[in-house]
This record gives structure tokens, sequence and C-alpha cells, in this order.
């Protein structure tokens, strides 16, 4: 069984922390977060996705994302990403 070094844990660690930081203050979601609101939406709304897009509301980052549901109404569904909630 291979050890791992404490360089190569620190070095991770601080590539996470680099990650998680480089999106603190742009456009744009990591990918896992968009999938959790999309379901979170669809929960909300059931129906076929349509279109997400990621916005910046009163200086927040918002989801919005289109559902089609069975009747083929568009309803737009907008998910605060921070706690995961429908904000409509």
């Amino acid at each position: 069984m291979k050890k791992i070094g404490s360089a190569t844990v620190f070095a991770a660690v601080m590539l996470l922390f680099s990650f998680n930081n480089a999106f603190a203050d742009s456009e744009g979601l990591p990918a896992d977060r968009v999938i959790t609101a999309i379901q979170t939406a669809v929960a909300a709304n059931p129906g076929l996705i349509h279109e997400v897009e990621v916005d910046q509301e009163h200086g927040k980052l918002i989801v919005e994302i289109k559902i089609i549901d069975a009747k083929g109404q568009k309803t737009k569904v907008k998910i605060d990403p921070e706690k995961n909630e429908v904000i409509r």
C-alpha cells in the first residue's frame, strides 16, 4: 500500500481551495451546483428541461430553468444556488 505524503495532501487542498475561490466572484457556478438547482426546479415543477441559464440578479447568482410541463406549457423557475431554494 502506497502512502500519500503530506505535501501531496497540502497541494490537493490548495487546488480545491483555489478552484472554489475561482467561482466566488464570477458569472458562473460549478456544474454540481447547477445540476442540484435543476433537480430542485424539476421537483417543484415536473417536466422537461428546455433551457438553463446562470444570471446575476441584485448582485447574486441565480439559476433560471425553463421547464415544459406535460401540457406543453413553459414555466420559468428561479433557484438560489446558495440555499438551493425556489425563489421565482
